[in-house]
C-alpha cells in the first residue's frame, strides 16, 4: 500500500501577498534629489510616503515640471529603503515629458475647516473644444486663509457646449450645477450673473462645461 506523505500546510488555505512595485520615485543625485509619482499615480500617494519619511510641509514644491519633495542624502536612502524606485537621467527625462500636461484654470478651493466641504468637479471655460473624456489636466488647489496654491491632477470625464442661460432657466440644474462649479450658496442665475460679470460675456455666450474628476 502506498502512503501519502503528508505535510505541515495540508488542509491550509494560504495566500500570499502579490509583490507589487512601488509608484514612488527618487532621481539619482545624491545630495539634493527629488522624490515624485508619474502624472497617473495620486498625488495623495505621494504625500503617504512623505509622511513615511518624516518630510516637513516645506520639502514639497509646486515648481518646476513635476511636483515633488526636496531629499537630502539620507532621506533619500531612507525612501529607497521604503521601497521607492531609483530613477536615472533617462527616466526623469521620460518623466518630466508625461508631466507636460495642459494647463487649465480650474482654482479647487479647500476649506481650511476640515468639517466644511468644499466640492468642485465641474468648469465652465472657454477654449478647451477638443479635450476627450480620460485626458489629465493640471489644475490649483488653494487652501483659505493661505497664500500660494498646489498642483493636483485632474482627469476629464466629460464635455459638451452648452449655453451659461441653460443655468437660469432651468433652477433645479443651475443650482446643482453651481454646487459642482463650487459654489454651492449661490443659486444658477447667481452663478451667470457673477460668471458674466468676470468675463465680460451675456448669458447667451456658449462655453465649454469640463467635468472632471481626481486622478
Amino acid at each position: 500500500m502506498q502512503l501519502q506523505q503528508q505535510t505541515l500546510f495540508d488542509g491550509l488555505e494560504t495566500e500570499f501577498p502579490e509583490q507589487t512595485e512601488s509608484l514612488v520615485y527618487v532621481d539619482h543625485y545624491q545630495d539634493c534629489s527629488h522624490l515624485f509619482v508619474d502624472p497617473e499615480t495620486p498625488l495623495d500617494e505621494l504625500h503617504s510616503f512623505a509622511e513615511s519619511l518624516n518630510l516637513p510641509g516645506s520639502a514639497y514644491k509646486t515648481t518646476g515640471a513635476i511636483p515633488h519633495y526636496r531629499l537630502n542624502k539620507s532621506q533619500r536612502n531612507k525612501a529607497l529603503e521604503l521601497g521607492a524606485m531609483s530613477c536615472d537621467d533617462a527616466g526623469v527625462d521620460a518623466m518630466t515629458h508625461a508631466w507636460k500636461l495642459p494647463v487649465i484654470g480650474i482654482c479647487v478651493t479647500v476649506s481650511a475647516d476640515p468639517s466644511v466641504k468644499i466640492s468642485k468637479d465641474v468648469r465652465r471655460t472657454f477654449g478647451f473644444r477638443d479635450l476627450q473624456p480620460g485626458a489629465l489636466l493640471k489644475a490649483a488647489v488653494r487652501t483659505q486663509g493661505q497664500l500660494g496654491v498646489t498642483i493636483k491632477v485632474i482627469r476629464v470625464v466629460a464635455t459638451r457646449k452648452e449655453a451659461l442661460s441653460k443655468m437660469e432657466h432651468d433652477h433645479e440644474y443651475g443650482r446643482r450645477e453651481a454646487a459642482r462649479e463650487g459654489y454651492p450658496h449661490l443659486s444658477g442665475k447667481e452663478f451667470v450673473n457673477c460668471f458674466c460679470k468676470k468675463y465680460k460675456v451675456i448669458p447667451a455666450t456658449p462655453v465649454t462645461r469640463i467635468e472632471f474628476t481626481d486622478v
